[in-house]
């Protein structure tokens, strides 16, 4: 979202907004972070998953090609492999922290 007045990218304060916003079209749901029969096993996943994002990300940064989506998907990974809630609650935070960094981004290029 460009401010219409300025052409310039949107804040952080209007990107949270439009967050907050869609916050709202999402369901409220009481479900485990990791669910299925076997959470365990799913964190496992989240991890390896999260090492292997980690490890493309890396080699993108190196190879001076870098992009949001191993950001991402490498943050998001890694905070649903952790166990303890303080842990997931933070990596959490900071995966939607990227998402405004990505979102900001693009407001950024189409300017």
């Amino acid at each position: 979202m460009t401010d219409p007045k300025t052409k310039r990218p949107a804040s952080v304060t209007a990107i949270l907004s439009e967050v907050r916003a869609a916050r709202k079209d999402i369901d409220e749901r009481h479900v485990p972070l990791a669910g299925g029969r076997h959470p365990h096993k799913g964190r496992d996943h989240h991890q390896q998953e999260a090492n292997r994002w980690r490890a493309i990300d890396t080699s993108r940064d190196l190879d001076g090609v870098p992009g949001w989506d191993s950001t991402l998907l490498a943050g998001a990974f890694g905070a649903l492999a952790e166990q303890d809630p303080k842990h997931v609650r933070g990596g959490l935070v900071r995966l939607a922290a990227l998402a405004v960094a990505a979102v900001e981004s693009i407001e950024r290029e189409a300017a």
